[in-house]
């Protein structure tokens, strides 16, 4: 029996997600020996099967993001049953910051395993999601948001940068960097204009 009163009984504790220095600087969770879920900034496999997007919109040269509660965040959601990416991503950008014919652009993904203490996900242990990171080229604005809880906010890219590092902690260093990548393809192809 164990003092310590997180312990659970259920073997060693999952180690947080850590920043891994490799050529394709990736992030991994473990499970004691087990990877459960690694960051990647390659594209989706066409199978696959993905829970959670989450949207970083850009209006010009500034951020559109959600306002709820006093706090900004960027639009994210969960795929509704039988709902594809594209269809989640107009949903959730109308939704929470009133997007119409957003441009999405896959940044990276968390892939994950699926375990038997699994809380996040109903899916059957050793099954493998994804929570997906988007750029979007946002079309036009709505008056205001779809859902009345939530109002919408346009950010200069510093406090984009201190959202990101506030309140997204374990993927900051990949989302900022998703986002450089993002921020220089858009820059390069205004130049070529």
């Amino acid at each position: 029996m164990s003092l310590d009163p997180y312990d659970t009984g259920m073997g060693p504790p999952p180690n947080l997600y850590r920043y891994r220095e490799n050529d394709e600087r990736w992030t991994e969770k473990k499970y004691g020996d087990d990877i459960l879920a690694v960051w990647q900034m390659s594209e989706l496999p066409e199978d696959a099967v993905v829970t959670r997007i989450t949207l970083i919109p850009y209006r010009g040269e500034k951020a559109v993001v959600a306002w709820q509660d006093g706090k900004n965040a960027l639009p994210e959601g969960d795929l509704q049953p039988g709902e594809s990416v594209d269809a989640a991503i107009k949903r959730i950008a109308s939704e929470q910051a009133g997007i119409n014919e957003p441009i999405a652009t896959h940044l990276g993904h968390l892939r994950s395993k699926a375990t038997v203490n699994s809380t996040t996900q109903a899916q059957a242990p050793g099954t493998i999601t994804y929570q997906a990171l988007y750029g979007i080229e946002v079309g036009s604005l709505s008056d205001f948001p779809a859902d009345t809880a939530y109002e919408r906010r346009i950010l200069l890219q510093r406090d984009l940068n201190t959202l990101i590092r506030e309140r997204y902690i374990f993927f900051r260093k990949e989302y900022a960097e998703a986002l450089d990548r993002f921020l220089l393809d858009r820059l390069k192809a205004n130049l070529r204009d």
